[in-house]
């Protein structure tokens, strides 16, 4: 692995940008303040004697990344200036690149707790990463360049820095941006998160320069060289000629590679510039071209609150949220393609609904706002249409009770009523304290809460407890049903304001009086609350979130399905993708589950319910069984599972199978092995498999009953 690693990364570093060949050395860096200043007076600079233009990077200052409370997501801003020179790339961005130079966006925090270092999912930084790189590919930018400043971290319920988060930004931007500058402004939080789980922010980026002005302070970015760093940093207008000519000097006899230069104004600035390029190159700057002014561009906000429902295998409806009375044109594309489409010119609606889209592919879509000018592109969240080798609605999502769960952002619960029901299967249950596994729900703080899980320290770890804060406390109700490992329940929980109850597949298992109005708004997350050593084992299906109390005829009838749309559905989840680390929210709310840490593996054809319009199990013998039929079926069991290449499988199989059959299908769908069962413990050879994951499907004689299992070959 560690070979396969150091093999990706030496690809990178050798795909990375090679400057123009004429770039001076140290290459000269330029940032400039486009709410100020022209960004084309970088290009009027030369130096005397060679004609050389004096900066090889332009660093447009600044695009923001802001956040979407509504939709707990990062999302990529730019204000009425940055839009004014993406929107005219070819008056403000092109005529630069022209005369050799590469033109690079900035992305600055902007005050709302968003930044490159509390990602707290790599599906979270790789969604900002797909941001970054549409703009560069959209507008013809040659980079991006991160500043962490001024995110304000933990504010609007973002978390606070972690150690994972900036590496896996870098990482993924690089695999998008192959042949682009990708710089760090070595300042803030992220100047300490540069390493880990054996990965470097400085394995894929090209460039670092110290941003504390008038000092000099080379990065520590391993495993930049001196020809990657800029130790120097000088404040146009406030450094002085003599420490720009102390920092010219000290980075010219230390061998470093880059002179960065600040704030470029539009005024006549030759003579500090010359006190760093007489020392650098031997040379003065001169003006070769007259500076130009700059008015502000027109303000024309970009919509945000985007999202992806009504998905088939087809089409699917995209979403977002009004800016004014203005139009909207909308484009999308699969991901691998580079040709956008359009889905809508000058649209006064906020949605529309495209057709024709391959089953089981990645898309991406795009939306801007028509004023008296065009804001920026804003770019949605990738999506996957329905459909692939494993049917639509034929598949639940398994977790392994420590890093895999699904977040879907924060959902706003407080109010007087609410339920939440879903599938699960428990695999194990937790065996040390506090001896809880989290099946759905918030969980902020003890005064902001309502969830769904198995176990607490007093109560045993099989029983469910539904918990509700209300005035400021905690209240809890415990099921009298303890249940049962590798066993598939419906399992429900709803408050009307006057008491607690839990159903468990659509029986009234326990209530409890309770008054008063739930307080519960924060991230909603699936298989997780709290921290990790609480996530839940098992499998996971048809998970729903209500603003109202259900009745039990309501649970009880409609366990496996829900007809829509459904009046107060805040959230449903069927977890038929089949694949992917995302699934979609089904109720039209856009609350898609971002899933951490699944893989194909995850995925498989295990359901309590057949596939129709009212499922019922497919552990059950026929379509009228009923809830307690469901959870006492017997089922087959194989083990070990994952499955050594060279073991036998063993297989168990109760009475109800006896002389059935058992097929084996691949990850696509074909059949690679059937053979006949009998009752009993029985070893079956399945050696010529190879590794990787199959699908077994277990079939009694009359086919009544129809078991399937995901088996893990390593």
């Amino acid at each position: 692995m560690k070979k396969a690693i150091t093999t990706l990364i030496l690809m990178i570093i050798h795909a990375m940008p090679v400057l123009n060949a004429q770039q001076l050395n140290p290459t000269g860096i330029c940032y400039v303040e486009v709410n100020n200043n022209n960004i084309l007076n970088a290009g009027a600079y030369k130096l005397q004697t060679s004609g050389n233009y004096l900066f090889n990077v332009v660093n447009i200052f600044a695009a923001n990344i802001n956040y979407d409370t509504g939709r707990g997501r990062a999302y990529l801003s730019n204000n009425n200036n940055v839009t004014k020179v993406l929107t005219n790339a070819n008056t403000y961005i092109k005529p630069l690149q022209d005369k050799g130079m590469k033109v690079v966006l900035t992305i600055l925090g902007n005050h709302q707790g968003a930044g490159f270092c509390n990602f707290p999912t790599r599906e979270a930084a790789r969604d900002f990463a797909q941001q970054l790189a549409h703009t560069v590919n959209t507008y013809g930018l040659d980079g991006i360049d991160f500043d962490d400043e001024y995110s304000d971290y933990g504010q609007n319920g973002t978390g606070q820095p972690n150690d994972s988060s900036f590496v896996m930004l870098v990482q993924e931007l690089r695999a998008l941006l192959p042949d682009k500058i990708i710089s760090f402004y070595y300042y803030g939080p992220a100047a300490s998160k540069l390493s880990w789980n054996g990965l470097r922010v400085g394995d894929y980026i090209n460039y670092s320069w110290n941003a504390s002005y008038g000092t000099f302070s080379a990065p520590n970015v391993p495993p930049l060289t001196k020809a990657q760093i800029s130790p120097a940093a000088v404040w146009m207008g406030n450094t002085s000629n003599a420490t720009t000519t102390s920092l010219a000097n000290q980075t010219k006899t230390g061998g470093y590679g880059l002179f960065l230069w600040y704030d470029l104004h539009g005024t006549n600035e030759t003579a500090q510039l010359s006190a760093g390029t007489q020392t650098l190159y031997g040379q003065q700057t001169v003006l070769s071209t007259p500076l130009q002014s700059w008015t502000a561009g027109a303000n024309c906000d970009a919509p945000i609150g985007l999202f992806t429902s009504n998905l088939t295998g087809t089409s699917a409806k995209l979403n977002w949220s009004a800016v004014g009375t203005n139009t909207y044109d909308v484009d999308y594309k699969l991901s691998s393609a580079t040709t956008w489409t359009t889905a809508a010119t000058a649209t006064a609606t906020t949605s529309v609904t495209i057709s024709g889209l391959t089953a089981n592919s990645e898309y991406d879509w795009r939306v801007r706002t028509n004023c008296s000018v065009k804001s920026t592109y804003i770019f949605a969240p990738r999506f996957k249409s329905v459909g692939g080798t494993i049917p639509s609605g034929s598949t639940s999502l398994s977790l392994d009770g420590t890093s895999e769960s699904g977040s879907a952002g924060s959902i706003n619960l407080n109010g007087s009523a609410l339920s939440f029901e879903g599938w699960i299967k428990p695999s194990s249950f937790k065996s040390a304290a506090p001896y809880i596994s989290s099946v759905m729900g918030t969980e902020v703080s003890d005064s902001n809460s309502a969830f769904l899980r198995l176990g607490d320290a007093s109560l045993a770890n099989n029983r469910l407890q539904f918990v509700v804060s209300i005035n400021n406390v905690q209240q809890k109700l415990a099921s009298a049903t303890a249940l049962n490992a590798n066993t598939w329940y419906h399992v429900a929980a709803t408050y009307d304001g006057s008491a607690m109850k839990i159903y468990i597949n659509g029986v009234l298992d326990a209530t409890k009086s309770q008054t008063g109005n739930i307080a519960s708004n924060g991230a909603f997350n699936v298989g997780y609350l709290y921290n990790t050593s609480r996530n839940f084992s098992g499998k996971v299906d048809e998970v729903r979130v209500w603003k109202r109390a259900l009745t039990q005829t309501e649970i009880s009838q409609n366990m496996c399905n829900v007809t829509l749309p459904a009046t107060s559905l805040a959230a449903y989840w069927k977890f038929n993708e089949g694949s992917g680390s995302s699934v979609q929210d089904s109720s039209g709310n856009g609350l898609a589950l971002t899933l951490t840490g699944v893989d194909a593996s995850n995925w498989g054809t295990d359901i309590p319910c057949s596939t129709g319009t009212q499922k019922t199990s497919s552990n059950a013998k026929n379509k009228k069984a009923g809830p307690e039929q469901i959870a006492a079926k017997k089922q087959i069991k194989l083990y070990p599972n994952p499955l050594g290449s060279s073991a036998p499988l063993t297989v168990s199989v109760p009475e109800e199978y006896n002389r059935g059959k058992l097929s084996v299908y691949n990850f696509n769908g074909g059949v690679v092995e059937t053979q006949a069962l009998q009752s009993g413990d029985h070893q079956y050879n399945l050696s010529k498999l190879s590794m990787g994951n199959y699908i077994i499907q277990f079939e009694s004689p009359d086919g009544g009953l129809k078991q399937t299992e995901k088996l893990i070959i390593k």
